[in-house]
């Protein structure tokens, strides 16, 4: 019996390596890669400091100033649409004296429409505090001279809400004093129908047709009007 034992001993052996090969550095089946398929996604790219995706929630705020003039600008013409769809149609001209008549008639209806307008309607404390920061720098980036030299020709009339800008001398009419154009750069954009002007010391904002005082910021100018320092 005993030499049976002895033989059968080695042949147990045998079967036993046998049904536990496989894999000889013994990792479980789950934990190898896969044979087939696609390779794992890289993980995604966190935002770095200077990228827009990172600092999206930090970017300057629109100008909260300038947001508030154009809202209370386009209350203005919205009214002036209204306005001017109640005067007789004018066809295409060339001709001065009906363009005239038209701008009096819009003037007219406009005066009437705001008889209750005051100083500050689009100039509100919000708006007045930036436009008084932008005239303030631009002023001290000008020479004395240059000063003077924007003011030389702007009439020196009070500015006055609904009244009518200045348009003639008494050497008859006379062309308006031209504007800066390096504030026209930094102050807010107008729509064709109103226009920046200086009038005596006050920012005006004139109404390019009817040639009405729309609204004003006194006390603006970077000079005396008239050309004085």
């Amino acid at each position: 019996m005993r030499p049976r034992l002895v033989f059968a001993l080695p042949l147990f052996i045998v079967v036993v390596a046998v049904g536990c090969g496989g894999d000889s550095t013994g990792a479980p089946d789950d934990a190898r890669p896969a044979a087939t398929g696609s390779p794992a996604p890289a993980p995604a790219a966190e935002p770095q400091p200077g990228d827009p995706a990172a600092k999206g929630a930090t970017l300057a705020p629109p100008n909260e100033a300038f947001k508030e003039f154009h809202d209370q600008l386009r209350q203005y013409l919205e009214l002036r649409s209204r306005v001017e769809k109640g005067l007789p149609q004018l066809t295409e001209t060339k001709d001065p004296r009906k363009i005239a008549e038209r701008a009096a008639m819009l003037a007219k209806g406009l005066q009437e429409a705001r008889k209750e307008s005051r100083q500050g309607t689009i100039f509100t404390p919000t708006v007045t505090a930036e436009f008084r920061r932008i005239l303030r720098d631009d002023a001290a980036a000008r020479t004395k001279t240059d000063k003077a030299n924007i003011m030389a020709e702007v009439p020196q009339k009070p500015a006055v809400v609904n009244g009518l800008y200045p348009t003639d001398s008494a050497q008859g009419p006379a062309a308006l004093a031209s504007f800066p154009p390096n504030l026209l750069l930094v102050l807010p954009e107008l729509p064709d129908a109103v226009e920046y002007r200086f009038l005596g010391q006050a920012l005006v904002l004139r109404d390019a047709s009817a040639n009405i005082i729309v609204d004003y910021l006194p006390a603006a100018a970077p000079a005396r009007s008239g050309g004085g320092g």
